[in-house]
């Protein structure tokens, strides 16, 4: 099987250090997919992530080698999932989910320089953040919507 390295730097929209915001990150390909050496799942996966600095890296097969599982060209991207808590200027907490689909170019190197690089913030509340986002999704959770409608 080809695999390779794929590295970046994770970092807040303020380029912060990531500390207090307890990052959790987990990888995973847009779809099913058979790969050079078999099926190849579509299951999150955790990956190291310093939160201090925001370095990552992790070991995958380039997404041109993936087949859909269900047919289809050959071309699977991957998507990097990023949770974390935040405390809000009142105090309270706040999660937050970030979600960065990419293609995995052959050979490895930066995700951040590589195509398909769509963001979408996910955020729970409230409270909310300041500034809104662009891209972002918002999930109330007040009552009567505590199982997270749309709002």
């Amino acid at each position: 099987m080809s695999s390779y390295l794929y590295t970046g730097t994770l970092t807040d929209i303020g380029l912060g250090a990531l500390t207090g915001a307890m990052p959790v990150m987990r990888v995973r390909p847009e779809t099913e997919a058979f790969g050079p050496d078999g099926l190849v799942s579509a299951a999150p996966f955790p990956v190291a992530l310093n939160p201090t600095t925001g370095a990552f890296s992790m070991t995958l097969v380039p997404s041109g080698e993936l087949t859909p599982a269900r047919g289809g060209a050959p071309g699977v991207d991957y998507i990097i999932e990023v949770g974390r808590f935040e405390q809000a200027i009142d105090g309270t907490y706040f999660t937050g989910v970030d979600v960065w689909k990419f293609t995995a170019v052959a050979g490895g190197g930066n995700v951040g320089k590589m195509n398909g690089g769509s963001l979408l913030a996910v955020w729970i509340g409230p409270p909310w953040p300041a500034s809104p986002l662009p891209k972002g999704l918002y999930i109330d959770t007040t009552p009567p919507n505590d199982w997270g409608i749309v709002a």
